[in-house]
């Protein structure tokens, strides 16, 4: 009989198996170089994994309290939707681009100016794609205070939130995930070291 692994443990091992950990060397969005690249966006093609992710989300989410579920476009809006299903909260996004036709929407989606969002977006490293999406609910009127993501980089991005007032919660640090990873023997140790160097992680 298998062991039976917290949650957020075994999500971290599935995150893996899925592919969606790569070790490597990769350029990331924000132009940094980084020797590991989480591509959160598989998660959508293993149902069980985005159930798994779901509750990851949960455990913050179901400590706060809003009105609206907010999901940054693209990475974001999957992830959004199956909370959105999940928690029978509403769900808005605002466009990468205002529409330049019909009602030239810049958020999708309905709300009353007042309710109170929560951003969700996959993962976070500067922060700027969250504070960009902050920045377009706010200008119709929403109130904005928390986001939340399944994995922390932690490479700046929630100190760079809180500076601008904003409080980011993340289901699982980067720290955590390849410790989680090295204790199951899906990386090395070396493999691990060479990473947390990269990102300049303590050990």
């Amino acid at each position: 009989m298998s062991e039976t692994l917290p949650p957020l443990e075994q999500f971290a091992l599935t995150l893996f198996d899925i592919g969606a950990v790569q070790l490597g060397k990769f350029k990331l969005h924000s132009g940094r170089k980084s020797r590991i690249y989480l591509d959160l966006r598989l998660l959508v093609s293993h149902p069980r994994a985005l159930r798994d992710a779901v509750a990851a989300y949960r455990t913050v989410l179901d400590g706060l309290a809003f009105d609206l579920l907010a999901a940054t476009p693209l990475a974001g809006l999957p992830l959004g939707t199956a909370l959105c299903l999940d928690l029978d909260k509403p769900l808005i996004y605002p466009r990468k681009t205002a529409k330049s036709y019909g009602t030239g929407k810049e958020i999708e989606g309905v709300w009353q100016v007042g309710q109170t969002a929560v951003v969700v977006d996959d993962l976070i490293t500067s922060g700027d794609s969250i504070l960009e999406a902050i920045v377009a609910l706010k200008s119709v009127g929403l109130q904005v205070q928390h986001a939340v993501v399944l994995i922390d980089r932690e490479q700046g991005g929630v100190q760079t939130m809180q500076e601008q007032g904003y409080t980011l919660h993340a289901a699982m640090k980067i720290s955590q995930l390849l410790s989680i990873l090295e204790k199951h023997e899906r990386i090395t140790s070396k493999e691990h070291a060479k990473v947390a160097e990269s990102l300049m992680l303590k050990r």
